[in-house]
């Protein structure tokens, strides 16, 4: 909206935007935002909302830091929570938990009974439910398939777009990994301004695990980042090692060069 001339206000509680991604990422597209003209603020909620009065009819919302915002328009963004409550479902034994369903690797919820999607409480995207379901679909049928849920990308389709998939940085350390991790450019590494056109803005990072020589998660905030991660999707589902996509040839002049410069980056 603010590119069609109105003035936003963007306020989320959370410190950072995006902040289940690599740091990076939100400051990335923090900048975009205010780049357009966008009052950010994170770090605070909001508290109250009241009728300003007058004929314009708007709203003044209170800040938890104790400042106020008049805006004709409000937008809340709440998410969304799953039914999985009073269905019935007690009536054939099971037991929802508190946001998700009790599901195995098969999408099985009990004897002849499956679930899929946002219910399950895997992660709420369409391309995961899709997934789900022909896992589902296969083993309704007398298969025996397993869902695999090491490389789900997750995309927002923001200007520049935000791709991710795997482990950030943070949660490969967690998890005990002997991390590598390397950042590039793609506007200075590819050296190309054509390719980036109206926008030159963009970056890309991969985390490795040193001891197997694998990746194991990626993203990048870039235009078309959401087609791009793809080859970190496959990489890090099939477990292709580091020299293996680093003696891959890749298209000349595409984005996906940019991995091979972030790949050629890493210390392993």
């Amino acid at each position: 909206m603010s590119r069609f001339g109105a003035q936003v206000t963007l306020v989320q509680y959370p410190d950072r935007l995006v902040n289940r991604e690599d740091p990076r990422v939100g400051e990335l597209i923090e900048a975009a935002l205010r780049d357009d003209g966008i009052d950010v603020r994170t770090g605070v909620g909001a508290e109250s909302a009241r009728t300003a009065g007058g004929p314009e009819g708007t709203t003044v919302v209170g800040l938890s830091d104790g400042s106020e915002v008049e805006v004709d328009r409000l937008v809340i963004a709440a998410g969304r929570t799953p039914r999985i409550h009073d269905i019935g479902l007690e009536t054939v034994g099971v037991e929802p938990g508190a946001r998700s369903l009790p599901i195995d690797e098969g999408c099985r919820l009990a004897e002849g009974l499956w679930a899929v999607g946002d219910a399950t409480g895997v992660a709420m995207f369409t391309h995961l439910a899709q997934y789900q379901g022909r896992v589902a679909a296969a083993n309704i049928l007398g298969g025996s398939r397993r869902a695999n849920y090491r490389a789900v990308p997750r995309v927002v389709f923001s200007d520049p777009e935000i791709a991710a998939v795997g482990l950030s940085e943070e949660a490969a350390r967690g998890q005990g990994i002997d991390v590598a991790t390397a950042t590039v450019d793609l506007a200075a590494s590819l050296a190309r301004p054509v390719t980036y056109e109206r926008n030159p803005r963009g970056e890309l990072g991969v985390v490795a695990d040193r001891a197997r020589g694998v990746l194991v998660g990626a993203w990048a905030v870039s235009p078309l980042a959401s087609e791009f991660i793809h080859e970190a999707v496959v990489s890090i589902r099939a477990e292709v090692g580091v020299d293996v996509l680093l003696d891959t040839v890749r298209q000349f002049p595409t984005f996906a060069e940019g991995m091979f410069k972030a790949l050629d980056r890493l210390e392993m």
